[in-house]
């Protein structure tokens, strides 16, 4: 997951070093080169992400084989600064991922790492710069003015193949109607069907 960002953030801002080192005070050389730091600080799964479970059958008239649990979506909450060079150096250096961010709804699938692949094209959605990011842990602040990033990507537990047997007869209790009982099995059901009898209207000859 680490790993598709950097290699995201290294082509948009290939004028900048990157580090995804613990967040550390400003470097006490300012004048060297811009450097971008990432910390990775929140994870936590995302709500609307979760998809329906299904069944996996081994071909179309076999029985149910596996059950496979919802999709889930993880959130990846990141913090980014810069230190080092002068302050547009810095501000150039962040601006430099807000614009690809613009242009990219999601990291580029040639930068995606092999583990995501099965989740075919736009596996990993990417928010830069997000309206509500999630609140970073308290602490003291960063010594750089932060741009919040947020990647979403797939989680699809191990099928389960603990699955009943499908049974291959269902008794639903139905009785038929249409034969009576008999003394060797009362109360069977075994009843015929006699339609109810109409009056009848007879006229007297005088």
């Amino acid at each position: 997951m680490t790993l598709s960002l950097g290699a995201w953030l290294r082509r948009c801002a290939p004028d900048a070093g990157l580090s995804f080192e613990d967040p550390v005070p400003e470097p006490a050389d300012a004048d060297g080169p811009v450097v971008v730091r990432v910390c990775l600080y929140d994870v936590r799964e995302d709500s609307r992400g979760r998809g329906g479970g299904m069944y996996l059958r081994d071909g179309a008239d076999r029985p149910v084989s596996a059950r496979m649990q919802p999709l889930r979506v993880l959130r990846y909450s990141y913090r980014l600064t810069a230190h080092g060079g002068d302050w547009q150096a810095r501000q150039r250096a962040l601006g430099d991922v807000v614009v690809a961010g613009a242009a990219a709804p999601c990291l580029p699938d040639d930068l995606v790492h092999a583990a995501f692949s099965a989740f075919g094209a736009g596996a990993l959605p990417l928010l830069v710069a997000p309206a509500e990011p999630v609140p970073a842990p308290p602490g003291p602040p960063p010594p750089a003015p932060p741009l919040h990033l947020v990647v979403l990507a797939p989680l699809q537990p191990p099928a389960d193949p603990a699955v009943d047997r499908a049974p291959s007869r269902i008794d639903l209790g139905a009785r038929r109607t249409d034969t009576p009982d008999t003394p060797d099995t009362p109360g069977s059901g075994r009843r015929r069907s006699v339609p109810g009898q109409r009056p009848r209207i007879e006229e007297q000859a005088r």
